[in-house]
């Protein structure tokens, strides 16, 4: 069955819905993460326009990407945990968006790993290779940890504002 979802940024995204779970987009938990659509572009070797057009379900985002994608999703929320456990004491606001950005993450990374169930074996080889090779650039780069800090300062990619 064919669904439409929107976004975070309200745009319509086709996907196909798993065993009655909703749809959700990788691109969102990204998002969620301090992942900018930037750096999911740079990340994928890929022009912005590419990754803007499998965001909003213009044009379908290679499996062996969306697997990979995916992986690093579940790498972002465990930066994330990392992150909420490391940090000095905050604010009760701090808190409960720190608290809901994760569990946002994870119910779209959950949903997402479901929905990668079906995908041919060579997209997971893809995948895990694409990922291994972005470990080794995010481990100089440190993409992982800026972007759960640019969450935890308040300066996501979602748009919210924190506060005390």
């Amino acid at each position: 069955m064919t669904a439409v979802s929107r976004d975070l940024a309200g745009n319509s995204a086709r996907a196909t819905e798993v065993e009655g779970h909703g749809v959700f987009s990788v691109f969102d938990g990204l998002m969620l993460a301090g992942v900018t659509p930037q750096l999911i572009a740079t990340f994928c070797e890929s022009e912005a326009d590419e990754v803007d057009a499998w965001r909003k379900g213009d044009t379908q985002a290679p499996m062996g990407r969306v697997v990979f994608l995916t992986l690093v999703l579940s790498h972002m929320v465990d930066e994330l945990v990392r992150t909420y456990d490391d940090w000095e004491p905050a604010s009760k606001a701090w808190h409960l968006h720190m608290q809901e950005c994760l569990e946002k993450g994870k119910k779209i990374l959950e949903n997402k790993e479901a929905l990668n169930q079906g995908a041919p074996a060579g997209a997971f080889r893809q995948g895990e290779r694409f990922f291994g090779e972005w470990l080794e650039r995010d481990s100089v780069k440190d993409w992982s940890r800026e972007a759960a800090s640019r969450v935890a300062l308040g300066t996501d990619t979602t748009g919210l504002e924190i506060g005390d």
